[in-house]
């Protein structure tokens, strides 16, 4: 395993391939993120199905290969992909019918890679065939549904395992922090997480990932259940400054959202609830929106459609990359915590009707 290493400097990547039996017009796109830039570039295939791609990358990254069938627009556009690691050096898909189906010749990161793919694709074929079941027909039945969800969960957890036993059996694989990345998803579990860090080896843990992701877990273990929740100041509507301490006597929902949030909008009913019945036995509300600048308006006509104007709502209006965000490592919504009066954590992510049972044990 020798993927520990990733330079600073520009590296120069080479990717050339060749399909077999494609249309004359088909194109090829090449998709990856550079610095947090989308980066894409395309190509049409050769009269022999050839394509070739170069890039200059700052570090390795993930990336994505796909099809477009420009004379058969019935398939779609990128139903022939494949997901592999832009890397230094030449990346070759040796000859073949489909991307999916292609040999990769490259570097240690798509070696490991490749590894992990192969241990997640009996999970994700079974994935794939249970999404295939969801007719319209089938989606009118309820039992359907419940058996559905419940497969889907099961898939999920499946999933989350192989990730989990790629990272323990490959510790000095920087693939690994892609797969830690995918173990935590968007609501990440902090001593889960720090669990499968830890058994990382110490030097891939020094490179400039390894210190990326000990600052990330550093940052996550400060809003975990029984921490101190950390204390920011916002702007309210009307723009004046609210800071979370001044809620410090109550029970606090601090509750992230945004108005083109649908199922954060869709709690509104619950919150409701919960302020009304409980706001006089010391439980009170703190909305932090992710709108960005030019969606104000919308932030304000959200709050006076859901009708939540009763309680304090702040925001800096730069959607993810506001600073109380970035605080509580949040990176989907909706997410909240239910703070107690002294400001610790006592809960996450409560929603719906699992919110208003909590606030009736802890305020009866």
């Amino acid at each position: 395993m020798g993927s520990i290493q990733a330079a600073a400097a520009q590296q120069k990547v080479h990717i050339k391939g060749q399909l077999r039996h494609q249309n004359a017009g088909d194109v090829v796109y090449l998709h990856y993120l550079k610095k947090d830039e989308s980066m894409q570039d395309s190509m049409v295939l050769s009269a022999n199905g050839k394509f070739e791609f170069r890039a200059d990358i700052s570090k390795e990254t993930i990336a994505r290969l796909f099809v477009s069938h420009q004379a058969n627009p019935g398939l779609k556009k990128n139903s022939d992909k494949v997901f592999f690691y832009l890397e230094k050096g030449k990346t070759s898909f040796q000859p073949s019918d489909s991307l999916r189906t292609a040999t990769i010749v490259s570097g240690p990161f798509n070696k490991d890679y490749s590894i992990l793919k192969g241990d997640l694709r009996p999970l994700e074929q079974r994935r794939e065939a249970l999404f295939a079941t969801l007719t319209d027909e089938n989606r009118k039945s309820e039992q359907f549904i419940m058996h559905y969800k419940k497969e889907n969960e099961e898939i999920a957890l499946l999933i989350k395992g192989v990730y989990s036993s790629f990272i323990q059996q490959h510790p000095t694989s920087a693939v690994s922090f892609y797969a830690l990345e995918r173990v935590g998803g968007a609501f990440p579990d902090y001593q889960e997480m720090n669990s499968l860090y830890s058994s990382l080896s110490s030097p891939l843990k020094d490179t400039e990932e390894g210190l990326k992701w000990r600052a990330k877990l550093d940052l996550m273990k400060n809003t975990t259940i029984g921490a101190e929740a950390p204390n920011f100041t916002s702007h309210t509507v009307d723009g004046q400054q609210l800071q979370l301490h001044s809620l410090r006597g109550k029970y606090v929902l601090l509750d992230f959202w945004a108005s083109w949030c649908s199922p954060c909008r869709q709690e509104s009913p619950y919150l409701i609830q919960a302020f009304d019945k409980y706001s006089n036995k010391g439980f009170t509300i703190l909305n932090v929106s992710l709108d960005s600048k030019n969606g104000k308006a919308a932030w304000i006509k959200a709050i006076e459609e859901d009708k939540v104007g009763r309680w304090n709502h702040v925001s800096d209006l730069n959607g993810f990359n506001s600073e109380v965000t970035k605080l509580y490592g949040i990176q989907a919504i909706p997410q909240n915590f239910l703070l107690d009066p002294t400001g610790k954590i006592v809960a996450k992510n409560l929603r719906g009707e699992e919110l208003l049972q909590f606030l009736e044990k802890q305020l009866p």
